[in-house]
């Protein structure tokens, strides 16, 4: 049996981070490439799920471009708070 482990704290922030980011840029194959990241960070019967969740979040928040800048400096200051 693999004993696959759950993402830290901080690569969980830098993944949001980069997803944020991205949207913020609006390019749509970047988005996805950061979405396929983040859900890499997980064990692999929870990837349909994670992806799920993650673009449940970025549509939720997807009208407010200060929103999204917003939740982006919230994960890069406590990136560095780490």
């Amino acid at each position: 049996m693999h004993s696959e482990t759950l993402p830290t704290s901080k690569q969980l922030l830098a993944s949001w981070a980069r997803i944020w980011q991205q949207k913020l840029n609006g390019k749509p194959d970047d988005i996805k490439q950061a979405i396929g990241s983040h859900v890499k960070l997980f064990p692999k019967g929870n990837h349909s799920e994670v992806e799920a969740r993650t673009k449940r979040t970025i549509a939720a928040h997807s009208g407010d471009p200060k929103t999204i800048r917003a939740l982006l400096n919230r994960a890069q200051a406590n990136l560095r708070n780490l």
